[in-house]
């Protein structure tokens, strides 16, 4: 799928901002701190718009004909540092689904447009709590005067500690499935009620500063209510997967850069037979996860919804599985030199590592392979559950 030139103006420019993220991220990996760097070089370079629509100020992506555009940019970042990648997509999702399924949306998408601030989508469930709840936790329930009271926990809240605007999955009272009950929230982060949890000491993708959150009482008005209970099941086709899986390719094309320029300058590493196979074999996994998510992309374009997201969760699962090969064999590769952290092996080992648990591989062949027999299966069957009895 060929991009357009003000597209690819766009997936170039991604490039070359992104190009010295790594070396940045490096720094905060230790302690588990956000890069604020890389994002003041994607706020000056417009590219925390990518999901505004164009009526606003933004680039119009992940919706329409502009599904690839979106995509490309993500693997771009990610090739040079997966997880501002994963951070602005989580970002983009948030400010794309405000956009798509809100109301009077201007006055969530100015602050983006004018200042580049900051969106978190808080929507997991899980948490590493000993008192973990079973099912849904995150409630939202009425309050008087036309206002509701939020509570629950969320686990995994990247981008929480410094976003503006938290975007927060809850359930209205008494839902029997996500289909009828999914209701969004956006909330400034500063709203009372709201506690971050620094909980996050992790083995990779530390800087996403995923901590957790305690709700409590929080108070909702009417107009901060994103669509009505159910919307994203039911009236939104769009998935966070082929994200993910542009993700994952391009870390698997950043250990393999790796790789080859290691190899080029020691020891002779490029004439190992070895070392050449790896290389062959590697730069076809990576081909062929790009072609999928380009694949799926385009079908996300044409509006065949439902096919996009199985190709999706396709590619997902073909970039995930060659991500972590590369990772690992690269070591093998390169030898115990390579271990050094002066080296970026081991944290991008770290990173895919972790980054690739996001989804359950067996869950994810589970229902393709169901709709390869012919069950149902749309582009939410992911969410469109029934909920354990509270």
């Amino acid at each position: 799928m060929q991009l357009g030139p003000e597209h690819q103006r766009l997936v170039e420019l991604a490039k070359e901002v992104s190009r010295g993220f790594a070396e940045k991220t490096a720094a905060h990996d230790e302690d588990a701190s956000f890069p604020s760097e890389n994002f003041d070089a994607l706020r000056e370079a417009g590219l925390l718009k990518l999901t505004v629509p164009e009526a606003h100020g933004g680039h119009g992506l992940w919706w329409d004909k502009r599904y690839a555009p979106f995509y490309a940019v993500l693997e771009a970042i990610a090739r040079n540092c997966s997880v501002t990648a994963q951070m602005l997509q989580v970002h983009s999702h948030a400010v794309g689904m405000v956009a798509l399924l809100g109301s009077d949306i201007g006055r969530y998408m100015e602050p983006v447009v004018e200042e580049g601030a900051l969106f978190a989508s808080v929507g997991s469930e899980a948490s590493v709590r000993a008192d973990q709840p079973a099912g849904f936790d995150t409630l939202l329930s009425p309050a008087g005067d036309g206002n509701f009271s939020l509570s629950g926990f969320k686990g995994f809240a990247t981008l929480a500690p410094v976003a503006r605007i938290l975007l927060i999955w809850a359930l209205q009272p008494g839902a029997a499935s996500t289909r009828e009950g999914m209701t969004f929230v956006a909330l400034p982060s500063d709203r009372p009620g709201i506690e971050l949890i620094d909980n996050w000491d992790t083995f990779g993708m530390r800087p996403t500063v995923s901590w957790a959150l305690r709700l409590k009482d929080v108070l909702v008005k009417p107009e901060e209510i994103i669509g009505a209970p159910g919307d994203w099941v039911s009236k939104d086709p769009r998935t966070f997967t082929l994200g993910y899986a542009s993700n994952h390719t391009g870390q698997a094309q950043a250990v393999y850069d790796f790789v080859l320029d290691y190899a080029s300058k020691y020891g002779g590493l490029d004439k190992n037979p070895v070392v050449q196979i790896f290389l062959a074999e590697a730069g076809c996994r990576i081909s062929a996860a790009r072609a999928l998510v380009r694949h799926a992309a385009g079908l996300w374009e044409e509006g065949d919804f439902d096919n996009a997201e199985l190709e999706s969760m396709r590619a997902m699962h073909l970039a995930k599985e060659a991500a972590n090969w590369i990772s690992q064999q690269a070591f093998d590769i390169c030898g115990a030199r390579s271990t050094h952290k002066s080296y970026p092996l081991e944290r991008l080992y770290r990173d895919i590592r972790t980054f690739t648990l996001h989804f359950r591989s067996e869950s994810n062949l589970f229902m393709l392979a169901d709709a390869a027999l012919g069950r149902p299966f749309h582009s939410k069957s992911r969410y469109d559950r029934v909920l354990a009895a509270k």
